[in-house]
């Protein structure tokens, strides 16, 4: 037999009228049922245990029935247990109006009509069974949405912490190559003020220097505004087809020297030739070109970068796998987020403002891409970009000589952009 889901309290002077009001609810109603013959002994059971329901005799000596359902009433544990009172007789609408003023939900004669007792009872179960499912579901809502409170006030404390080591990165990134910009102006300065010999090594060097810090500058400019732009929805692609292959491949090419100047191998691989897709092809260019930039940064002197393209049919896979420091397997979910650096000992070698890996993973995803990496700390990383082989978007783009000789000189200036935050 199942344990009783209710519990029903029922309270008569009379014990004849308690066996039988007992043995009929126990034969139809699988509920637990208490008895008490006196009002007293009835709140003695409702301040210890949980009733659901109360079958209470009106017409009781001592504590009548009206006395104690004012009680009940009163209190808040008991206050909402629906109240059926018996009578012996029928009553006038003075003496029910009394009984539902106090908070009676049913009124019953006797002798009771079985049928009519078991039915109204059930009826008032199916009501408490309801409540019972609707306290249970607002409950779940409130833990659900308290938890959703506290992980929205972790994520806000999260987000204002990142942006504050953000800001501080920033000024960092500004205030360095200003200042350095500042003070090779002044350097360039004395030596005309003072009418010294000129050294044009050394004026070529500072003005080398301060070319390198301008598109420090840009860099930093560039990714900022691009980033507003793209989480504003302003930011629009240019898609045209274009050979795949060959973009990646010409990148690759431009920044080997970059690589040998930091004592590391760059190889490019691919399983195919051509593969014409559907992509701007400046927003692929900074895409590379910043998976590079990574690459060459926390690669160490004597390591190699390899960057390989595959053809997977409907879609296309560039990879750039590095022999470098790598990323711990807990930092491995922040190394998209906005804000976040991975490497939190960062050098003036290593330096960056925290947004390259997100704009990148923004500019994939515009493409319809996704990207991914997989890492051993201390052995190396590999991130990893798919594509859709798409041409739905594409327009085949016409180029003269001039064209391309201006392309491949944005290209050049690209790359020094990106990476003019490595240093030898």
């Amino acid at each position: 037999m199942q344990e009783p889901v209710y519990t029903i309290l029922i309270v008569d002077d009379n014990e004849n009228n308690l066996f039988s009001l007992r043995t009929l609810i126990e034969e139809h109603i699988n509920a637990d049922v208490k008895e008490a013959n006196s009002g007293e002994k009835a709140l003695k059971i409702l301040f210890k245990e949980r009733v659901d329901l109360i079958i209470l005799d009106i017409q009781m000596e001592g504590m009548d029935g009206f006395e104690l359902a004012s009680i009940i009433k009163k209190r808040k544990k008991t206050s909402s247990i629906p109240i059926v009172f018996l009578t012996a007789s029928y009553i006038g609408d003075e003496f029910q109006r009394r009984g539902f003023e106090i908070g009676a939900v049913d009124y019953l004669t006797k002798p009771i009509d079985e049928y009519q007792l078991i039915n109204r009872i059930n009826v008032y179960l199916k009501m408490i069974e309801k409540e019972r499912t609707m306290n249970i579901l607002l409950e779940k809502r409130v833990r659900e949405q308290t938890e959703e409170l506290r992980a929205a006030k972790e994520a806000a404390e999260a987000a204002n912490e990142a942006k504050s080591i953000f800001l501080a990165n920033i000024s960092h990134e500004l205030r360095t190559p200003i200042n350095i910009l500042y003070s090779t102006t002044q350097i360039i300065n004395s030596y005309l003020n003072e009418d010294k010999v000129l050294d044009r090594e050394k004026i070529r060097s500072k003005i080398a220097m301060q070319q390198q810090n301008c598109y420090r500058l840009l860099r930093l400019v560039n990714n900022l505004i691009d980033i507003t732009k793209i989480d504003s929805g302003y930011f629009e692609l240019k898609f045209s087809r274009c050979n795949i292959v060959e973009v990646v491949e010409n990148i690759t090419l431009l920044v080997v020297e970059y690589a040998k100047n930091k004592g590391v191998s760059l190889i490019f691989d691919t399983d195919v030739e051509e593969k014409i897709i559907s992509c701007d092809q400046n927003a692929m260019e900074r895409i590379i070109l910043n998976l590079l930039s990574n690459a060459i940064k926390f690669t160490p002197r004597g390591g190699s970068i390899k960057v390989e393209v595959k053809d997977c049919g409907k879609t296309v896979a560039i990879s750039v796998k590095d022999t470098g420091i790598g990323i711990q397997e807990d930092k491995l979910e922040m190394i998209f987020e906005r804000f976040k650096q991975v490497d939190n000992l960062l050098t003036r070698k290593n330096e960056g403002s925290g947004i390259g890996l997100s704009l990148v993973k923004s500019l994939v995803e515009l493409h319809g891409g996704k990207i991914s990496v997989k890492s051993e700390y201390n052995r190396g990383s590999e991130f990893t970009v798919e594509l859709p082989a798409d041409l739905e978007n594409g327009e085949n783009p016409s180029m003269d000589a001039a064209d391309r000789k201006e392309e491949n000189e944005n290209k050049q200036h690209n790359v020094h952009i990106e990476f003019s935050d490595i240093y030898y």
